[in-house]
């Protein structure tokens, strides 16, 4: 992947929050429209044609904006609710491994809360739950660097793109640690040679 007046390809370690989240709003949601047009095309692609109130799915960024013009209500992803983010939560805690989670969900969440938060039945239940899923996540994290500091192994997988930006500085600083531990044993063990 390219960014516009980039040299050369950018690599997950080299996104900024901004771009991440731009690539959360490629995602696709369910909206309703308030109007009726025809197919609109985008670089992406046609989307559309809309007609009121039949569902179809639109990249976020879309539906943001149509919301904002009040052109829309968003249908928020089936894993937006209280039921479903309460057994994730419950599973997140039970679990000592990071669960999988949907792809880009603490941004997807942000953006919906933002422009159409009367759109997520009972939001604040929805809210608080997924602010208890990115506790408990990011309490794994913060173990899991202390766990390396020590030289356990750690799994760190299914972390979201957003997790490992936001990490990378804790980890990067714990493996340079090691690194220079190893190498202070090291020139140590063969002084005693």
């Amino acid at each position: 992947m390219a960014t516009a007046g980039d040299a050369g390809p950018v690599q997950d370690g080299d996104l900024k929050m901004s771009e991440i989240e731009f690539l959360a709003e490629s995602e696709l949601v369910e909206i309703l429209p308030n109007f009726e047009a025809e197919a609109l095309q985008f670089i992406g692609g046609p989307v559309g044609p809309f007609r009121p109130q039949r569902p179809i799915e639109v990249p976020i960024w879309l539906a943001v904006t149509l919301r904002g013009r009040k052109k829309c209500t968003i249908k928020p992803p089936d894993w937006m609710n209280k039921d479903t983010l309460r057994e994730l939560c419950e599973e997140e805690k039970k679990s000592e491994l990071f669960i999988e989670m949907p792809r880009h969900f603490q941004e997807i969440a942000a953006l919906l809360f933002e422009c159409a938060s009367s759109d997520i039945r009972d939001s604040e239940q929805v809210r608080a739950l997924l602010a208890d899923i990115h506790d408990t996540r990011y309490s794994k994290v913060r173990s899991g660097i202390l766990k390396a500091k020590e030289g356990v192994v750690v799994r760190v997988n299914h972390l979201t793109m957003l997790e490992m930006n936001a990490s990378r500085p804790f980890w990067l600083k714990s493996m340079d640690t090691l690194r220079r531990l190893n190498e202070t044993l090291d020139a140590a063990e063969n002084d005693e040679q």
